[in-house]
């Protein structure tokens, strides 16, 4: 399915890197999303998750004070969030981080720095799976 029928999916980037968010926020605008919101951490992103709906968080693994696994675990242990469609943009490459996101329960992992090809297969696999299952 062509990704601009998921234009309207809100997606929330959570980095504590002004600079990486701006960048992901151009390649998600790039491919045509129009709900794109920004926390710079895991505090700012569960208040504002409980506020507004999304379909789609983008997180960093390393952020002060909580860290983007310890987001991961909060939000799989939290009814609202169990569901929440998660991939993870990190610099972290090793194995061992890679396999306790996704023994969290992720959707995809990518390694910065990311190219938007790379960013937009995984987006694609996300909402294709959805809307697979949907259909099921």
């Amino acid at each position: 399915m062509p990704l601009s029928l998921y234009k309207k999916k809100t997606i929330l980037i959570v980095d504590d890197n002004k600079l990486v968010r701006k960048i992901i926020s151009k390649y998600l605008l790039n491919m045509g999303f129009e709900e794109i919101s920004l926390a710079e951490n895991a505090t700012e992103a569960l208040t504002f998750m409980r506020q507004h709906p999304v379909d789609l968080l983008l997180t960093d693994i390393h952020m002060p004070v909580v860290s983007g696994l310890t987001l991961l675990k909060t939000l799989r242990n939290t009814a609202a969030f169990k569901q929440l469609k998660v991939l993870v943009i990190s610099s972290e490459n090793g194995l061992q981080y890679i396999k306790t996101a996704m023994a969290i329960g992720i959707e995809g992992y990518l390694v910065k720095p990311i190219q938007q090809a790379d960013l937009q297969k995984k987006i694609e696999a996300v909402f294709q799976d959805e809307q697979t299952s949907q259909d099921s």
